[in-house]
Order: structure tokens, then sequence, then C-alpha cells
């Protein structure tokens, strides 16, 4: 989207700046970060709609409480051998007392005194929380919801002002693509020079995403994920609202995938405005968003080519507009045949009575008269059918 969309941009120097430095109050360090990660409600709400443990067979060591925690830490810790390695060493006590104040004596008397292994929470990730991830999932999206609103995001009474709308009022998205923990694509590879078999671990869901599409050539192998937040101004505002899987293919695609998601947190979000986004969306996405009465903010795909809009001519002069990056454009040919833009600037006046939308007046300069620009006839969205001459016959 153009700078200027709205108007006349500032000049960078002149814009005011958002970010500022974390003061020694803000700061968090890996061991606050455990403690609030212990003692947070939704982990114990979670492990509610875990499965219950059966009768038949071995017994679990564990209940699923302390595995679910461990997945909680192990964005904190960078990963799942440093989160096991983090309770063992002193933070084990601490789990217990959290639990036993969060979920009662009966289950705090459960896990055994030493913390678990590596082995143990890879086979309950596999075997206890990846069948209930949609349970979980759901109770995550409706807390986060719940989080959002009482942070003052999405506010139903506030005032709307659609050409600058309010940071808390818009819905962020984007899709990210995280490393595979293994390069290996196959199972077993032979080597060419010794015939030796090698076994390899490979990671079932990683695949091959291009980022900007395939024509911008930037692959990335590994699970692509989309993710759903909003924010306000100040630090730790940042509410992370739904997740979804990318799979890819025609319908679960990322673009796909984001309006569903958007349409779903609009029914529960009265105050939702609109949505940022970046150039996955294209025409058919917007206006399917549009329709729903969300304002959509995104770049423009970088695979969408200039068209052309509307020829003028005025006498000897003549104007070639053009749709590029988002704007109107002029197209000037070149000596070597190819052709440049220059972005043809816009005045946007008041809209006359009985009009839902504003016209856009677009100055183009005459170069035979150079001092009184020709302004093209806007295109009106609505008009007003014409009332009958009174005494007119029929």
């Amino acid at each position: 989207m153009p700078d200027d969309i709205f108007g006349d941009p500032l000049p960078h120097a002149d814009r005011p700046r958002r970010k500022r430095q974390l003061t020694d109050a803000e700061q968090r360090s890996v061991e606050q970060r455990i403690t609030d990660c212990l003692n947070h409600p939704l982990i114990y709400e979670m492990a509610e709609r875990l499965t219950p443990p059966s009768h038949v067979g071995c017994p679990r060591r564990y209940p699923s409480l302390v595995y679910l925690l461990l997945a909680a830490l192990m964005p904190v810790t960078g990963s799942k051998r440093s989160a096991v390695g983090a309770l063992a060493d002193k933070q084990w006590s601490s789990v217990r007392a959290a639990v036993r104040r969060h979920a009662g004596r009966r289950t705090a008397a459960l896990p055994p005194p030493v913390a678990p292994t590596r082995g143990q929470y890879l086979y309950a990730e596999e075997n206890i929380l990846a069948p209930n991830v949609e349970a979980l999932q759901e109770v995550f999206e409706q807390h986060s919801i719940r989080q959002a609103v009482a942070q003052g995001l999405f506010p139903p009474d506030a005032a709307r002002n659609w050409s600058r709308p309010e940071r808390r009022q818009l819905l962020a998205g984007d899709a990210t693509v995280p490393k595979a923990p293994s390069k290996a694509e196959h199972d077993i590879t032979i080597d060419t020079t010794t015939g030796e078999k090698r076994i390899h671990r490979v990671d079932p869901a990683a695949r091959l995403y291009y980022e900007n599409g395939e024509q911008a050539k930037r692959a990335a192998r590994g699970t692509k994920w989309f993710f759903a937040s909003a924010r306000d101004d100040g630090y730790w505002r940042h509410v992370i609202l739904a997740f979804r899987h990318v799979a890819g293919g025609p319908y679960e695609d990322e673009a796909a995938i984001a309006v569903r998601t958007f349409t779903s947190l609009k029914s529960q979000l009265s105050g939702c405005m609109g949505v940022l986004y970046d150039g996955a969306f294209r025409g058919t996405h917007r206006n399917t968003l549009a329709r729903q009465g969300l304002l959509v903010i995104n770049k423009q795909h970088g695979s969408a080519s200039p068209r052309a809009y509307e020829l003028l001519r005025y006498g000897r002069c003549r104007h070639d507009l053009w749709c590029e990056g988002g704007r109107i454009a002029e197209r000037v040919p070149l000596d070597d045949g190819t052709s440049h833009f220059i972005p043809v600037p816009h005045h946007p006046p008041r809209a006359p009575p009985g009009l839902h939308q504003e016209p856009l007046l677009l100055p183009v300069a005459h170069p035979l008269s150079p001092r009184r620009p020709r302004l093209p006839r806007p295109r009106r969205h609505h008009h007003h059918p014409r009332r009958p001459r009174q005494g007119a016959a029929g």
C-alpha cells in the first residue's frame, strides 16, 4: 500500500518513534519467565481437557499436567533438552508447589520426587499431547480472546475512524516457517561410494515452502504456521489470538487459512475494524473480508503486474494511466523499449451529499499548460437516479 494513500506522508525524520529501550523493571529473566509459566492459569485449564489415563496397562508415572508444563517451557528455554534440564536442576520443587496451589494436593502428590526425562516427554508428546491438540487449541483461543478484551483491545464503544484506525482495533496476521529439526528428507540413504546404508531422523510434517510465492524463488523447508494477533502501544501488550497449520493446497494455503481465521475472530470481537497482512493477500481475499465489514491493509502482492486503467486524451495530449503498486501511475515509454511508471498524486475532496464513499481527484499535469493541470472526471461509486421534471409527460 502506498505511503500517501490517506494523504501526504510525513518525512521519515518527523515520524514519531514508537520503539524505546526496555527499563530494568520491564526485563524478565529466564527464571522469572519459568515461574510465570508455572503460575499461569491457562496451563491448568488446558490440562483438564487432556484424556485421562486408562486403567489398563502400566500406569503413568507422571500426570499429563507435567508434560503440558514442559511443552510451555520449551519456548522459554529454547529446546526440549534444556527444558527438562531446567526442571531437573532447581525448579522441580517449584513445579510441585505450583501444582499444589493450582491443582490441589492430590494432583501434586502424583509426580515422583525427580523430574521426567527427555525420552519420557517424547513418548507423552506423541501419545498424550498430539491426539488432544484440537481441544487444547480451542481452550487457548478462548482464553486469548478474554485476555485481549481484558487488556482493552477491540473496545466495542470506541470511536471508529476508517482512515486512521487505532492499532488496538486491528487484527494482525503473519505466517512463518520454523526450521525443521533435521535436514534429512529420507529415512534411509545409501552412500554411492561405499554402499553403506545410513538411517536419518526425518520430520514428517516438513516440506518446501516459498516465501512471497514461487516466483520469488526464496525457499524454506520446515512446517508453516499462521498466527493471528493483536497489540496495543507499549511493551508486553502483544496477544496471540489464534494459530493454524498451513498444510498447502488450493484450500489450505496461507491466504485461505488467514481469511477463515479472521472471519472466525471477527464474529467474537465486536470492536474489530480490520486486519493487517503482508503481500500474500490478493484481490479475492480482500473482497471476501471487505464484504464482512473489515478494513484490509496489506502490501501489494509481489507477482502482481501493472494493468491498464484508462487512457486520457486532451487534444494533442495523451495520458496513459495504469494500476501499479496499488495506486494510479502514468506510463511513460522509454527509448530502450521499456516503460516507467510515475505515481500520480491524489487529493481526496469532500464527498458530495448522498455519497457513501469519497471520490478521488487525480491531477494529471498537462505538458502544453503545466500551470493548469487537467483533472479527469472522478469515478463515483454511487449515483442517484434523476428525478423527472415537473410537468413532464408520461
